[in-house]
Parts: structure tokens; C-alpha cells; sequence
């Protein structure tokens, strides 16, 4: 006859506590962690509550000061002594009759504000051009918080609220958010986010305008588009030298289609004498600058051109944009944006700079960038992307410099018009070569696009 054969099956509790509901075996886990919370002012007067739990469980509560269980300290009250101010406090809950099932809270300081739960921050939405804040309650109650948003390691200027609205430099980044808790009679806490790193977004162009400089030889630059610069600035805002000493009067016929699919700005000091300088003489140099100003400008997109260089010490190139409303606004507060300066003493370089409301007598923000095989020689594209938060900088489709909106120096913000010119001398170009007599500068053609969708083009 066969004996019965009995099983028996331990059960060993690791990290879970099995109830029986309805025969069924049913894990409980943790939902929340236990709370630490001030009863007053004082902040020696402390309150636990306990952990929320996925099933009911009977707890028990120990305390600890600095790593160490506190004798006796078992109630959700806690009444830490003076002198066990700014030392460590946290509570840990444990399932009774398994000592190997326990939760516990944050560990936190004696007489500092505090905060159970660190600050997070997601995207606001499925476009993902936001970010917010999700901050945790502080006790006391009437605590405040400051905020400070991150990029990297560097603080955002003016970033200082709950939403945090993407900018195109934050692209290719990692943000983060830092919370200040403070409250009177209590020491301040300082809680950090965690890290979101930001797609790049990738940039699509779609030329939207173009100026080809196609006309046959001889001809000047189109009237419905350009208009010409005339004089040495005398009877410009700048005033005589265009505000920078500059040698060069300029007339409209320096500048002429060379029949072959170009536009050549010429500098000469043939013809010059036969106009009068603000520096009481005879000219030195004609040239010739035109601008697209009430007739065509832009705001925002890509602005390109290329160009071949002039040579020769004392040479001043230049394709540049100032603020539409210069007449209301004056320099610098319309702004200006150098997409390429080509001076003749630095015959390897190119400029790119921004002047605004802060940095325009102060010599503008921005960068330069090495050219080993030189401006002069040959042709080359110098472009900008200029968008509501960033200005960069390219010399043959490479990004040199970048600009980002940071301060009220910023009046980026409003069309702009463009402008090409060749000077001589000046701040910029320093002392001319006496034996220099002529030098050219030549546009292949210029163009403008939207990136994404962003950019506009106003014909007035």
C-alpha cells in the first residue's frame, strides 16, 4: 500500500508580503515612502507619516539621527534636542513580523526647510518645445521657492520660472532645474532636478529669394532692390568717415555687373580728387556701397553670399544688415549683424559680429575665424543663421561663432535690410598701403531661406 507523500513549501519573504484575498496570494509594495514634516516653527518638532502601501500592513516606526536608531523613538512624533540641530534625520518603516520588508524616507537635516520629494521636470507636451517643473510640498508650509533653470553647468539667465520655453541653442544640450527652499528660522535647501537632454533639431533650408547678379556688363545693381550709398557720410547719421574714419567717397557707378554672372565693387584713387572729404581735402579713394533699405528686408531665415575678397592693406569688405527702423531708432539700438568683414591687413580672416543696444560702441559680440587659403584668392560662402534665440556664423557651410539671446542687448528681433560695400582705411581697416591704387571686391550672388519654415522677406 502506497503512504501519502507530503509536501511542504517554505515561503521566504525577501521583498514582499504575501496576503491572502480570496485564496489568492497577493504581493504589497511600496506606493509611497514614509514623509518627514515639521509640527512648528521651531523646527526641533517633527511629524512622520507613514508609507503608503499597494495592500494593508501593520508598521512600526523607528527614527534616526545621523545613521542611528534613536531608543524609544518609535512613534510618528519626534522631538530631536537642540544641540542634534543641522545633524541628519530620517524615518524608516518597517512590516511587522518581517524585519527584511521596510521602507524608508529621506534623510534630511535638523532645522532645514524640507522637501520629500526632489523637483522633476518633463516635457509639457508631445511637441516637446517646453519644458515644466513639477516641485515638491516643503514644510514649513510657508516656505518659498527660487528656481533656477540650467544649461549644462551654466545657470539661464532670466530662467526663474516653473515652464521653461525651448530655445534653438538649447538644442544638443542637457537641461536641468535647481530649487532654493527657504523659510525664516529654518537654514535653506537647495534640491536638483533631474537631467533632460534635448534633440537636435535637424535644419531644412528652402531658398525662398535669390539675387544672381545676371545682368550684362556694365550694368548697375537693380533699382527695385538696391539703392546707392552716396558721399563719405558727412550727410549720413554717422557723419563724415561713416562713423569709423573711413577714406573712401562712395558713387553709385563703383559698382557694376561684370557680364559674367557677377557684381564687382571697385575701390579706386582715380577720379577721387574731384570730390570733396570731410577730412578738408580732396577725396583719397571712390568706392561704391548699396543696401537694400525700404525696398527689400528680412527677418530671420538664412542669409548667404559669395564672395571673393578684395586685397591690399588698408581694404575694408564687407557684407552686412542693419535694423529696418535706423531712422527711429538710430545705431545701435536697430542693431547690426556682420555676416562677413574681409579686411585687407588680416588677409586669412573673417568677422563675424553682432552689435546691439550693450555691445555696439563696445565693439560688438563675436568671433573671427582662420582662413588658410585667404579671402582674396578665390570665392567663398559666407552665411548666417539668424533665428529668435541665436545668431551662428558659417564660412563654407562650417560653423565658426554663435550668438544667443541672453540680455537686452539682444534687438534681434525686427526685419533687417542688406548691405554690401567695399571701404578703404577706417578703425577697422587701418593704415592703407601707399602704393595700393586699386581693389576689388565681387559678389557671385546672394541668397535667402527659411529654416523650418522660419524667415520672411518684406518688399516695401
Amino acid at each position: 500500500m502506497n503512504k501519502p507523500i507530503r509536501i511542504l513549501v517554505a515561503v521566504t519573504f525577501l521583498a514582499l508580503h504575501l496576503s491572502s484575498i480570496g485564496g489568492i496570494a497577493q504581493a504589497s509594495e511600496v506606493v509611497a515612502p514614509p514623509r518627514i514634516t515639521y509640527q512648528d516653527s521651531t523646527g526641533l518638532k517633527l511629524q512622520a507619516t507613514k508609507a503608503i502601501w499597494s495592500s494593508p500592513l501593520k508598521t512600526t516606526i523607528q527614527w534616526f539621527v545621523n545613521g542611528k536608531a534613536i531608543s524609544g523613538a518609535n512613534k510618528l512624533t519626534f522631538k530631536p534636542s537642540s544641540k542634534q540641530r543641522n545633524q541628519s534625520i530620517s524615518v524608516k518603516e518597517t512590516v511587522t513580523g518581517n524585519p527584511k520588508l521596510s521602507t524608508s524616507s529621506i534623510i534630511a537635516k535638523i532645522g532645514q526647510v524640507i522637501v520629500n520629494k526632489a523637483p522633476a521636470i518633463n516635457f509639457k507636451d508631445a511637441d516637446q518645445k517646453a519644458l515644466i517643473a513639477t516641485l515638491g510640498i516643503p514644510s514649513p508650509s510657508n516656505a518659498k521657492v527660487t528656481i533656477q533653470w540650467f544649461r549644462g553647468p551654466i545657470e539661464i539667465s532670466e530662467a526663474k520660472a516653473k515652464e521653461y520655453l525651448l530655445t534653438t541653442s538649447d538644442q544638443g544640450t542637457r537641461l536641468s532645474l535647481s530649487a532654493i527652499y527657504s523659510a525664516k528660522g529654518f537654514s535653506s535647501l537647495t534640491s536638483n532636478s533631474n537631467i533632460i537632454e534635448i534633440p537636435v533639431m535637424k535644419r531644412e533650408y528652402i531658398k525662398i529669394w535669390e539675387e544672381s547678379f545676371d545682368l550684362k556688363a556694365g550694368a548697375l545693381p537693380d533699382p527695385t532692390i538696391w539703392s546707392a550709398d552716396i558721399g563719405d557720410g558727412t550727410n549720413n547719421a554717422a557723419g563724415g568717415g561713416w562713423g569709423n574714419r573711413e577714406r573712401q567717397y562712395y558713387i553709385a557707378s563703383q559698382a557694376k555687373f561684370s557680364g559674367n554672372g557677377d557684381l564687382v565693387i571697385e575701390a579706386n584713387r582715380n577720379g577721387a580728387s574731384q570730390y570733396n572729404c570731410y577730412y578738408r581735402g580732396p577725396c583719397e579713394w571712390i568706392s561704391a556701397k548699396y543696401l537694400t533699405k525700404g525696398k527689400l528686408e528680412f527677418k530671420y531665415g538664412r542669409i548667404e553670399a559669395r564672395i571673393k575678397g578684395p586685397a591690399g592693406l588698408g581694404t575694408w569688405g564687407a557684407f552686412w544688415m542693419l535694423g529696418a527702423d535706423i531712422d527711429e531708432r538710430r545705431w545701435p539700438w536697430c542693431g547690426e549683424i556682420d555676416v562677413t568683414e574681409l579686411v585687407g591687413k588680416d588677409p586669412n580672416r573673417s568677422y563675424g559680429y553682432l552689435h546691439g543696444l550693450l555691445s555696439g560702441g563696445a565693439g560688438g559680440r563675436g568671433t573671427t575665424v582662420d582662413m588658410p587659403q585667404g579671402f582674396a584668392d578665390d570665392f567663398h560662402v559666407y552665411s548666417i543663421d539668424w533665428l529668435p534665440d541665436q545668431i551662428n556664423w558659417y564660412v563654407d557651410g562650417v560653423l565658426f561663432g554663435s550668438q544667443t539671446k541672453i540680455d537686452k542687448d539682444w534687438v534681434f528681433d525686427h526685419p533687417f535690410y542688406l548691405i554690401m560695400n567695399l571701404a578703404m582705411g577706417g578703425n577697422l581697416g587701418g593704415p592703407i598701403d601707399p602704393n595700393l591704387n586699386q581693389a576689388t571686391m565681387t559678389f557671385d550672388w546672394i541668397r535667402f531661406s527659411t529654416i523650418n519654415g522660419v524667415g520672411e522677406i518684406f518688399r516695401r
